[in-house]
């Protein structure tokens, strides 16, 4: 067993035994929503994206360790690939991907705010383990998170086809890890827009880390 694997597994009970004591489960044990860690391998000093909490109704805890190469073929991902092909050079196999939050609800709204605190300490033990040289949020943060990033900046764009401005912005996450954050991937944006804030955020977290790493 790897150092990752080691570390995968001990972050695993931590988290189901606090999603157990949360006020989500209390409130929905008729559920099954469960938690998860990450859906890609932990790639030590790799690129992290993430959104605020696992989606889905009905799906198993996550016990294994995730496999690098399988399918993904859902929204949040397949709408995702080509903009990380085209503005980070990446893979999503090859990148760290999770959520601030490893409980899981079918929607975000409906995690207990208690719980937002309760798991985000084992989320920022997991981006410490990674030391991830950037991340990047898909999505808009909440309260919760927005405590931890600081120096926080916002850029936007205009989408001419559905007339609105669209935005996105950068930080640091819990005092050291450049951050930035785009649209998420279903929200309805013209393509022109979206690949815009996906350039403008893109090479700020870049320049950020190449600035950290010299």
């Amino acid at each position: 067993m790897t150092s990752e694997e080691r570390f995968f597994h001990q972050l695993m009970g931590k988290t189901r035994a606090l999603f157990l004591k949360s006020k989500t489960f209390e409130k929905h044990q008729d559920k099954n929503w469960n938690s998860a860690i990450c859906e890609t391998p932990i790639q030590i000093s790799k690129g992290l994206f993430f959104g605020l909490n696992w989606g889905g109704n009905n799906i198993g805890q996550q016990t294994t360790y995730p496999e690098k190469h399988r399918k993904r073929d859902w929204q949040f991902i397949s709408h995702s690939r080509k903009y990380f092909r085209e503005y980070l050079n990446s893979e999503i196999e090859d990148l760290n991907y999770s959520n601030f939050c490893f409980f899981r609800t079918p929607k975000a709204h409906q995690l207990e705010n208690t719980d937002w605190e309760l798991a985000y300490p084992l989320f920022k033990e997991y981006v410490d383990f990674i030391n991830p040289p950037w991340t990047l949020m898909l999505g808009k943060s909440n309260y919760a998170l927005s405590q931890h990033i600081s120096s926080k900046q916002e850029f936007s764009v205009w989408d001419d086809v559905n007339k609105k401005t669209v935005y996105g912005y950068t930080g640091i996450l819990f005092s050291k890890y450049p951050l930035g954050a785009v649209p998420h991937p279903q929200a309805r944006i013209s393509s022109d827009a979206r690949n815009e804030i996906w350039k403008t955020i893109t090479d700020r977290i870049k320049e950020k880390a190449f600035n950290e790493n010299n």
